[in-house]
Parts: structure tokens; sequence; C-alpha cells
């Protein structure tokens, strides 16, 4: 009955280490890189940008979804890359750019660190 009882705490330990796990690092790769360095918040995510290529440290699950790029691509601009473990289909990605911001240039969108 105890080995029962160790083994049922057991997993019960480790499913909910598998959920607290379960957010990752998400990727972007603009289009048009940008000079210098920004940090924002989009996709209920903290993101740094270097040049055209922007990172999250550790994100919601759903930061690295199509809603997700649309949010980072609404700051930002396009993306010819965007995803969390698997990266997003050439057609997820031209709907996120659907929701790019205007034509600005991208050093208007970059505040430099």
């Amino acid at each position: 009955m105890k080995t029962q009882f160790a083994t049922a705490c057991a997993v019960l330990s480790l499913g909910m280490a598998g959920a607290a796990f379960a957010d990752g690092r998400v990727t972007a790769t603009l289009e048009q890189p940008a000079s210098g360095q920004a940090k924002f918040i989009a996709a209920h995510s903290t993101w740094t940008c270097a040049g055209g290529v922007c990172s999250t440290g550790v994100a919601p699950d759903d930061a690295g979804t199509l809603d997700g790029c649309k949010d980072f691509a609404k700051k930002m601009g396009r993306v010819s890359a965007y995803g969390e473990f698997k990266p997003l289909d050439s057609n997820a990605l031209a709907k996120c750019n659907t929701a790019a911001i205007g034509n600005a240039s991208a050093t208007t969108r970059v505040a430099a660190h």
C-alpha cells in the first residue's frame, strides 16, 4: 500500500512539473532587420531584439501561435520566421504578416538601448 501511494505521488508530481515546463522560448526573424536593440511586450511575453532576430525568455504556449505572431507583427512588422518548438509554416506566416505595422522603416520601430 505504501508503495502504491508513493508511486501515485511521484506520478502526480511529474505531471505538475511537466505543466510547469510547458512554456518555452519563442523566436522571430524580421523581414527588415532593425538597427540597435529593443525590449518590449507582445504575445504575453517580454521580447528582446538585436538586429533582425527577436526572442523571449520563457513564454506561455500561446505566444508561439498564429495569434502570438500577429500580436508581435503589430509591434515590430513583417516576419520571415516565427515559432516556439516548430516554426509557423509559410501559410501561417502570410496570415501573421497581415497584422504587421505599416511600411515604417525598421529603425523607427526599435528604441536603441
